[in-house]
């Protein structure tokens, strides 16, 4: 049986009730992503601002867990202003370069708080081999 080991870095804060992301086996699954800096602080301005912060937060959490953006089989990004979607469309595709894994984009009426205007998840294959110990 594969245990599922929970983590999250320094730098991309854990939720009061999850930790950033879970590996479980050669699997890496990432809370959703906000807009939130190395302190906490909800970072503003436009949407494509936003996406590169929530895109240094997943790469932080990646690394934390021995993966880069090149493991990532899947990304979901949720947006509440379907306006946003070209801007942060191209900071996705600018931050993943060549790699181009499936996407879901779905947008929503309202997130979990209301400064939240986006969030991206992903989901990335990574063998334990490159997993921090426990």
């Amino acid at each position: 049986m594969t245990r599922v080991f929970t983590s999250s870095p320094p730098g991309v804060r854990a939720g009061e009730s999850y930790e950033q992301a879970s590996r479980a086996g050669d699997f890496i699954f990432l809370s959703g992503q906000v807009a939130k800096d190395e302190n906490g602080h909800w970072v503003g301005g436009d949407a494509a601002n936003q996406a590169r912060q929530i895109w240094r937060n997943i790469d932080r959490v990646l690394a934390h867990m021995g993966a880069t953006k090149d493991d990532i089989a899947k990304v979901t990004t949720i947006l509440t202003n379907a306006a946003d979607r070209e801007a942060v469309t191209a900071v996705r595709l600018d931050y993943l370069g060549d790699h181009r894994p499936p996407h879901t984009g779905l947008y929503v009426p309202v997130l979990g708080r209301p400064q939240i205007t986006m969030e991206v998840e992903v989901i990335a294959y990574a063998p334990q081999a490159k997993a921090p110990s426990p």
